[in-house]
């Protein structure tokens, strides 16, 4: 049975890749490599998943010995632009979190925008990168990849659709009834879940039923999101039948459900049984592929249950900031308020803007209404246009969510903490014994101060530390050790090193830990960027026949130097045909 399935397979990518204009790659025996990361998802997250059987295929592939499954630390910050940096290029010292302040630009950095992704990656441009003669999807970065789909640095380039004339879109569709039943079982499911869990309020419900688009609106988004990890995996599928390596590819429904609900609610680790399905579709397609495939599956960071910081003490971080600063302040405490389900339908229609030209007049417009209706929706960001200088504000408080850097603008450079303390005298006190901060962090020279309520942490250049009163970094009552992955020592160097990247803050604050719960500066049930609980540790499953320790590894660029050993020069003698 399973060769006249696989014949069924092959023929079916083979009559695809020819009405996409996507030619087989050379054949090989040397093994290809397949990247899955499933964004935000923490070790101990998966053991549950996989104990209360929500990802009944992972677990079935682990029990009959195909995978072996480690805790690992992926890089610090916890948040994906890190690890992803690391892992493709094998670099971890130019991004400071998810969002930063460059004070020479007066520049506003955030890592969903295409151009401010295809900044940072162009820095890395002459090291290449891992994924050198394959395809990458759904990615903060290409990695070099020949063939980029749904990736924000090239963003606007020729992408999965691209090759599709006529009515390929519509064979694609029709050759794959499974996937039109799963489209609409999700869209259906996600509704639900919106309804139920979504609409938090009576006078939510009330704006809800007076809206008569909030439903659309719901079944829109949930359409999108179905829609783009569909898309995803049929292109994985179709490049593991070209027998294309490396690829490279980020499922972010776990990440995005446990932000907005929490890294253990019902509809989180619902998502992890969607995730599961793609994981069988794609190791599926690569043992029917025409050559071997080895299929890694890991996380960047874990997320840890959290308590926004206004919504425990009823006023923003910058509030506290203006306050104790004692004097008339321009504040910028930005936080981008757009729905993250939107970005599915963002990358949706930059796919479609190549597919425009060979549709019919009434399809280009249905198509353009589509792009019009997205742009209006989801353009609720403040972020300042990219290229044109921030307006000018004498502190700007950038968050990521329990990571926050602090910018004093009034010097280009940075302030040392002796200078902080002459001009505002009672600021770091406050911030100090604030319950909602667990860390204050500033430099002084080459020094970098740790300071926690009970005591402070000095980090001198050459790593040794100095120890005044308590170690904030094991105070109960602040960075509680249980569900830690670093040990202080880890943790002081890792911090010290986040202090004095040049687009770091003046002063860099960490919500405060008590062993359950994190302050994070964002509105958000789940959260990851700094310390404390399932956050710090990732998790990675490797094929079992492979001789790896991640839990000896620094963070993701000892992946990247395993990977590159192994797998890199095998892609670049059979690169991604054109």
């Amino acid at each position: 049975m399973k060769p006249v399935i696989r014949w069924v397979y092959q023929a079916k990518y083979r009559l695809l890749g020819r009405r996409m204009g996507q030619p087989e790659a050379p054949p090989t025996l040397e093994r290809g490599l397949v990247l899955i990361q499933i964004d935000g998802l923490s070790f101990d997250h998966l053991q549950r998943a996989l104990q209360e059987g929500r990802m009944p295929y992972l677990s079935r592939q682990i029990r009959k010995g195909r995978f072996q499954v480690s805790p690992w630390f992926a890089g610090f910050p916890t948040t994906t632009p890190v690890v992803t940096a690391a892992l493709l290029y094998g670099q971890l010292d130019a991004i400071p979190g998810f969002r930063w302040y460059e004070k020479a630009q007066r520049e506003l950095i955030v890592m969903k925008r295409p151009d401010h992704a295809r900044r940072i990656a162009a820095r890395w441009k002459n090291a290449g990168g891992l994924l050198r003669g394959g395809a990458c999807y759904a990615s903060l970065f290409d990695g070099g990849a020949t063939r980029t789909i749904f990736t924000l640095s090239t963003m606007g380039l020729p992408g999965l659709l691209g090759g599709v004339r006529g009515a390929g879109l519509f064979l694609i569709m029709l050759l794959s009834p499974g996937r039109i039943w799963r489209i609409i079982r999700t869209v259906v499911r996600d509704i639900i879940d919106e309804l139920w869990y979504g609409v938090r309020s009576w006078e939510a419900w009330g704006r809800f039923l007076r809206d008569p688009t909030g439903l659309f609106r719901t079944g829109f988004l949930a359409l999108g999101n179905a829609l783009l990890h569909e898309l995803l995996t049929f292109g994985i599928s179709m490049d593991l039948h070209r027998g294309i390596s490396p690829l490279y590819a980020i499922y972010v429904l776990y990440d995005e459900a446990a932000h907005r609900y929490g890294p253990d609610h019902p509809v989180a680790l619902r998502a992890l049984r969607r995730i599961d399905a793609y994981l069988r579709e794609i190791d599926r397609m690569a043992s029917f592929a025409q050559r071997p495939y080895d299929l890694y599956i890991f996380s960047d960071h874990g997320m840890t249950p959290a308590e926004s910081f206004a919504r425990r003490f009823g006023r923003r971080l910058g509030d506290l900031l203006r306050d104790h600063i004692m004097q008339p302040v321009t504040m910028d405490e930005t936080v981008e308020p757009e729905d993250r389900r939107w970005r599915s339908w963002r990358y949706l229609m930059a796919e479609m803007r190549g597919l425009e030209r060979t549709l019919s007049p009434r399809g280009a417009r249905m198509v353009r209404a589509a792009r019009a209706y997205v742009q209006r929706q989801a353009s609720t960001s403040r972020e300042a246009p990219g290229g044109t200088a921030h307006p000018p504000a004498d502190i700007v408080v950038r968050a990521s969510g329990p990571l926050a850097h602090v910018y004093i603008t009034i010097a280009p450079e940075t302030l040392s903490l002796s200078e902080i303390a002459i001009r505002w005298p009672h600021l770091l006190d406050a911030l100090i014994e604030h319950p909602g901060i667990g860390l204050v962090i500033g430099r002084e020279g080459e020094n970098v101060f740790l300071m926690g309520r009970h005591g402070a942490r000095i980090v001198r250049p050459d790593g040794r530390s100095q120890i005044h009163g308590q170690d904030p970094l094991v105070d109960p009552e602040r960075m509680a050790m249980e569900g830690r992955w670093l040990d202080p020592e880890r943790a002081a160097q890792e911090l010290a090193r986040l202090a004095r990247l040049p687009e770091s803050g003046d002063l860099i604050l960490l919500g405060a830990w008590d062993g359950r719960t994190v302050v994070t500066f964002e509105d958000q049930r789940g959260t990851h960027g700094g310390l404390g609980g399932a956050q710090e540790v990732a998790f990675l499953i490797s094929p079992s026949d492979r001789s790896l320790q991640p839990q000896a590894w620094r963070d993701a660029r000892d992946f990247h130097a395993f990977l590159s050993q192994i797998y890199q020069k095998a892609s670049m003698r059979h690169p991604l045909a054109p």
